[in-house]
């Protein structure tokens, strides 16, 4: 995993993806962090692994969410987002040809741990000796290690973090507007950070065909990658995915001071409430399968899917007592639902408490997330989506909350 922005100074957060993801407890952790091109780092490292053998595959994931000051230039471009892919020799869909790296010494935009919010000393000089002349630098030492020229690519993709030096880049580069129609998606998303490149790269592969190429070009505190991949058929197979489009169409714009809300850049004048259950207990941890990979029982007798399974001994509907565990399935109706408007830090008001019925049957309740006042129905189609539902002290406790169904499947 890649992050310039993590969670904490120390705990990575690979331990709650694993948990999540469910996991084998020897698999191999790497964790990249605090430059926008990580993301790259971890990508290459997971990269070299397989290509000596010493893994067959890997997940590659690069995430973004960095704290910024209100009203400054930098929240204006500010984003969040996170993408990942599956790397191996097989079934590969996009085969990576080259990687070169680009690097010195230079202090572009960083935060600290007495202040995490992202700051820069002079953004001009950021912009020109930082992101200009070391991408610049290092497509054109790629180009001079290689035959390889601009015009032999059929996309590019590059990290940006405003519109304008992206395109003074592409003009000193000669990179055409039809290289970078599937990748330009800054007014919709701005700065994502060590996501980036990779989100970019998604958005490419929605659209490329077999034989197209890519140039994949990364930066972050003075280092910049750039590789080279060639598309397969095994493209074809994953043209019925939802796509990068899909996702950003469903957006749903919020208010600023509720953005301030929710970055906790405003709060109530109070004492936050401490929690019944910290996230740091041994509860949290045990209870792991049933919080954060939604694991049941499914009675071998009829078949219904007893949640949780650590208080349904016995079925509830046939009395039987000998179970198969299975996962929940994440989509489903709305059974009732409410908002509660008032609530103590360090929760944010209104929030949707909401009572589904699953497609397999379970009923399940769950805070709401994306749940507008006036908007929840009854028999309105939603989705479980993990999200970090409370923190203490830093800590998060991660599950599963309600989400409206997007893209009406």
């Amino acid at each position: 995993m890649g992050t310039a922005g993590s969670t904490s100074l120390e705990n990575s957060p690979l331990g709650v993806l694993v948990d999540i993801l469910d996991l084998p407890s020897r698999i191999d952790l790497s964790h990249f962090t605090s430059s926008t091109n990580s993301s790259l780092a971890a990508l290459k490292s997971c990269f070299d692994a397989i290509a000596s053998n010493r893994k067959k595959y890997g997940l590659v994931i690069g995430s973004e969410s960095r704290e910024v000051s209100p009203g400054t230039a930098i929240e204006l471009h500010a984003g969040a987002g996170a993408a990942g892919f599956m790397l191996g020799k097989e079934r590969v869909i996009a085969a990576i040809e080259r990687i070169a790296t680009y690097g010195d010494l230079f202090y572009d935009r960083w935060s600290t741990p007495g202040n995490p919010r992202l700051k820069e000393y002079e953004p001009r000089f950021t912009q020109k000796y930082g992101y200009h002349e070391h991408i610049v630098g290092a497509v054109q030492s790629f180009f001079a290690e290689s035959s390889d020229k601009m015009s032999d690519f059929n996309h590019v993709a590059m990290y940006q973090f405003d519109e304008r030096n992206m395109r003074q880049v592409a003009k000193a580069l000669k990179i055409q507007e039809e290289q970078l129609k599937c990748s330009n998606m800054f007014n919709d998303v701005g700065d994502l950070g060590a996501a980036s490149a990779f989100l970019k790269l998604c958005a490419i592969l929605d659209e490329a065909k077999p034989g197209d190429r890519v140039l994949l070009v990364s930066y972050g505190s003075g280092m910049a990658d750039v590789m080279s991949l060639k598309v397969t058929d095994e493209i074809n197979r994953k043209k019925n995915t939802k796509s990068v489009k899909d996702y950003i169409g469903s957006k749903e714009y919020i208010s600023y001071p509720e953005v301030l809300k929710r970055k906790k850049h405003i709060k109530k004048e109070e004492d936050p409430q401490k929690l019944g259950v910290p996230p740091t207990s041994p509860s949290i941890w045990r209870d792991g399968a049933v919080i954060r990979r939604l694991k049941g029982a499914r009675c071998s007798s009829c078949g219904y899917v007893n949640f949780p399974p650590t208080l349904r001994r016995i079925c509830i509907r046939c009395g039987n007592t000998t179970f198969e565990e299975t996962t929940l399935t994440r989509k489903g109706k709305v059974h009732t639902y409410c908002f509660n408007i008032y609530l103590p830090e360090p929760m944010i008001g209104p929030q949707a408490v909401v009572v589904g019925d699953l497609d397999d049957g379970n009923r399940f309740r769950a805070l709401g997330t994306e749940f507008e006042l006036g908007k929840c129905k009854i028999d309105m189609n939603i989705e479980l989506v993990l999200r970090n539902i409370i923190s203490e002290n830093g800590v998060g406790i991660y599950g599963y909350c309600f989400r409206p169904l997007r893209f009406g499947s």
